[in-house]
């Protein structure tokens, strides 16, 4: 029994967009952090506090933007190879998908992409859950902190100034992502199930149930892309082998994949 391989041809770009989203988190907290201190001593003169806010959100800004446009260049290689290993297709040179995708045994192309993104789906919701109880839990201690500098000193501008750093912020922003892409893969995932159920209950033909494939692949890969979440590779480590072994057991106990084996 094989396990999901954490590489893939998507990856440098990938790496490259955490590290912009890094700089985004880092300036965020340093943003946080400040409007703490300056709400708390007013050490820092307020022309010279607003100047370096503004470089502080200037340099998020772009953060994002770059975070963005190298998360969807691995995007569109992701897309590419789901397609190439669900089709037997080869257009990306010098990769093995067969290494990331665990269903090389179904020979019916429409029935292994259907596959694919079940496999997707499962690993998807559960790294994102796991990823999302951080974010909350950085979202609420920022929101602890504004409470108690609201109760110390009221709504001045530096408590407003927080205010708007905490719902803004990338931290905040990524807890509500991670859940939404959590649903949203959970949503995919049980799709797939009723139309597992369907193949089995009335024998349809495959070409009956193409509607459905497509209709998953385009809600899980929309979710993904309208996330920009990159799953995190340690939590992909960590629940690599127990749901690996999981999915073996889902698609071992579907005939919709069983009898796909068993025509090859």
């Amino acid at each position: 029994m094989g396990k999901m391989s954490a590489k893939t041809p998507q990856n440098k770009d990938f790496i490259i967009s955490k590290w912009f989203a890094l700089v985004q988190d880092i300036f965020g907290a340093v943003a946080f952090i400040l409007a703490i201190f300056q709400g708390i001593t007013l050490l820092i003169p307020a022309k010279i506090f607003l100047v370096i806010s503004g470089v502080i959100l200037v340099v998020e800004y772009i953060s994002s933007y770059y975070k963005s446009v190298f998360f969807d260049k691995g995007h569109r290689i992701r897309e590419t190879g789901l397609i190439d290993n669900s089709f037997n297709e080869k257009r990306i040179p010098n990769y093995n998908s067969e290494l990331y995708y665990n269903n090389d045994s179904i020979p019916k192309e429409e029935i292994k992409l259907l596959a694919n993104i079940h496999e997707n789906s499962l690993f998807t919701s559960r790294i994102a859950e796991k990823m999302s109880l951080k974010y909350y839990f950085s979202s609420a201690i920022a929101f602890s902190f504004f409470v108690i500098k609201l109760f110390m000193s009221g709504m001045d501008d530096y408590s407003s100034l927080l205010l708007s750093f905490i719902v803004s912020s990338s931290l905040f922003d990524r807890a509500i992502k991670l859940n939404s892409l959590k649903k949203s893969s959970e949503e995919v995932y049980e799709k797939i199930i009723e139309t597992c159920n369907m193949y089995e209950k009335c024998s349809v033909k495959t070409s009956m149930i193409l509607p459905r494939i497509i209709e998953v692949l385009l809600l899980y890969e929309n979710a993904i892309f309208e996330s920009k979440i990159i799953l995190s590779k340690k939590n992909f480590c960590k629940l690599n082998s127990s749901l690996s072994k999981e999915w073996f057991d889902i698609r071992n106990s579907y005939l919709i994949y069983e009898s796909q084996k068993e025509e090859k």
